[in-house]
């Protein structure tokens, strides 16, 4: 079986999704919500998953679809020989309390900044502790920003 590879004498559990998501909000009409629902429902169907997955390279959302998938072949021709390694990554184990998925405010954001400044040191632009602790600084600013946003809020 082709997995992502780990280091020699590690155990192996599920990768953690670093990818785009949608959130349905509170404080929305019935109707808004009848239309996220509906929207939702479209986005989970096998053939609406499918053309994504073919045309970004993203992964099913269900479980259902990628045993489907996996069941008619698709993962056995070309172009999307063994792709499925993503999703064997992702359902490798049970998810623990380190790899059940990250909940972080500004997530996008930070990940940004952390790339610009890596990058700015790999280009010799500033040693790499100046680049990670630049990245640090605004990180830290971008999850205190988050924090007023939402103050008094805890999130699972």
């Amino acid at each position: 079986m082709q997995i992502i590879p780990t280091y020699e004498g590690v155990t192996r559990t599920n990768t953690v999704v670093g990818g785009a998501s949608l959130w349905v909000l509170s404080g929305k009409t019935e109707q808004e919500y009848k239309g996220a629902a509906a929207y939702l429902a479209f986005l989970a169907t096998k053939a609406e998953q499918q053309f994504l997955l073919e045309n970004s390279g993203y992964i099913p959302v269900t479980k259902s679809t990628y045993e489907a998938l996996k069941a008619e072949g698709f993962y056995a021709k070309e172009p999307f020989i063994n792709r499925d390694i993503a999703m064997k990554s992702l359902t490798w184990s049970e998810p623990t309390e380190l790899t059940r998925g990250i909940r972080l405010g500004s997530f996008i954001q930070i990940r940004a900044e952390w790339t610009a400044e890596v990058e700015a040191a790999l280009a010799g632009q500033k040693t790499m502790k100046e680049a990670l602790d630049t990245a640090a600084t605004r990180g830290n600013d971008l999850l205190a920003r988050f924090a007023r946003t939402y103050p008094g809020k805890s999130f699972p």
